[in-house]
């Protein structure tokens, strides 16, 4: 399998998709939302959730076989696709404020919520092309349709984007918590064992509305074939 093919490919598929939802959102790189229409939120949100959870499972191909020693002092090459620098250099980049105020990308699934809630959320529909359907509403309604807080869903837009364009530094966040985990069982703490919760990922819809979901579908499946040779 070639695995850096695989990252690349669905790295720059993915890379499009945030794209197109900067400028449907009118949020601009380094910027931040601050509040969207009810339909134009849940449009965004049903693409960024499949869209994170794809991320965090080529941040997990992308982290295999990486141990915490080979993170400090040296290059790295992984696979002939990642070529990461020393570890010293992002502490450097981090304490000249490179990165300030910015939200992190999470790594870690989200666990699943069993509040009864959370299982009538309203699902957008997808037009044709990018867009997504007012999720029913008539001409009218959007009109009046009100505007939510979005501050949250830029910075998680903004935490996916630099992601995306920085995947070796989220594969050593990642192989970071490896060492911690490992540290944790050690000493009969608990921890996260995986960043990719059991079951189906955050995200995952059944039946095929854009094409974030294919792209789901592929990273999710490469990741367990990594984690899980048959």
């Amino acid at each position: 399998m070639d695995w850096s093919l695989a990252i690349s490919r669905n790295r720059d598929a993915l890379r499009s998709i945030v794209a197109a939802l900067f400028a449907r959102t009118g949020m601009v790189k380094g910027g931040m939302l601050t509040t969207l229409p009810r339909h134009l939120y849940l449009m965004t949100l049903a693409i960024l959730r499949p869209a994170e959870s794809a991320v965090r499972r080529l941040i997990v191909i992308a982290a295999h076989g990486l141990k915490p020693s080979s993170l400090v002092g040296s290059s790295i090459r992984h696979g002939g696709w990642l070529d990461l620098p020393p570890w010293g250099g992002e502490r450097r980049e981090a304490a000249r404020g490179g990165q300030a105020g910015h939200k992190a990308f999470a790594l870690f699934d989200p666990l699943k919520s069993f509040d009864p809630e959370d299982f009538w959320d309203v699902q957008p529909k997808f037009e044709s092309g990018f867009g997504l359907s007012k999720s029913g509403y008539s001409s009218s309604e959007a009109e009046s349709n009100p505007r939510l807080d979005a501050t949250l869903l830029g910075q998680r837009l903004d935490a996916l984007r630099r992601a995306l364009d920085n995947l070796p530094h989220q594969a050593r966040r990642l192989v970071r918590h490896y060492a911690r985990r490992d540290a944790a069982l050690k000493a009969h703490k608990p921890t996260r064992m995986s960043p990719m919760r059991p079951g189906l990922p955050p995200g995952w819809r059944e039946r095929r509305l854009h094409e974030v979901d294919d792209i789901l579908r592929e990273c999710h499946g490469l990741a367990n074939d990594l984690l899980n040779p048959p």
